[in-house]
């Protein structure tokens, strides 16, 4: 069966997606960058089901979509790095590595955690309703470019997830840069929304550049 399309500014449509979450169910959500796949960070064998369905391994950091910035320091161990590119680019394209908060559970603090506070207001009533964190992973199958429309989402995942919001053609349509801090001096990891050189820019002068 096809999951249905619904408008991410209704709050109908909000009130499913909560619910479907909580079931345990997979969504699909719309960011300023690309859709993605989304979970409840808890739900480990949902986590399993959403990398099965992109045919890929999992990613090597624990993705999380925040609320808000100060989500930041309950879920990682912050450094100045890290929190002087989430003055400067929160809320916006970039996703930052960082090592896993003691308040994680074992699971979560296997690996690093990778935070992003996306710039798109509409999804913050359904954050705020999960908690204000979702694990949420790029709509693309292993192979293919990612989601940028809702329909794109749909021709890849309708049958395995059950919502789409659809936001309409996400503002950037390409994923977010990531930044490591997690070691020093940072790493820059994947090149994407956000210039390499506006990134170094805000690290200088205490980081040497990117290698």
């Amino acid at each position: 069966m096809n999951a249905p399309l619904l408008p991410v500014r209704s709050s109908e449509a909000i009130a499913h997606a909560v619910t479907a979450l909580r079931a345990g169910e997979l969504i699909i959500i719309p960011t300023d960058t690309i859709y993605g796949l989304a979970t409840l960070p808890e739900n480990t064998e949902a986590i399993e089901r959403l990398y099965a369905i992109r045919q890929r391994a999992s990613e090597p950091a624990f993705p999380l979509v925040l609320a808000e910035n100060k989500s930041m320091y309950t879920l990682a161990r912050v450094n100045q790095a890290a929190a002087r590119l989430a003055q400067r680019f929160w809320p916006g394209a970039l996703t930052i590595l960082l090592p896993p908060g003691s308040d994680l559970s074992t699971a979560q603090r296997a690996m690093p955690i990778a935070l992003r506070m996306p710039n798109y207001p509409a999804l913050h009533p359904l954050l705020r309703a999960v908690g204000d964190v979702l694990f949420v992973s790029g709509a693309t199958c292993s192979g293919y470019p990612p989601a940028i429309t809702a329909q794109e989402a749909a021709d890849y995942f309708s049958e395995q997830v059950a919502i789409i919001l659809d936001g309409g053609p996400t503002p950037f349509g390409i994923p977010s840069t990531i930044v490591d801090c997690t070691q020093s001096p940072p790493l820059l990891v994947r090149r994407g929304a956000i210039p390499e050189e506006k990134i170094w820019a805000t690290l200088a002068p205490q980081f040497v550049k990117f290698s």
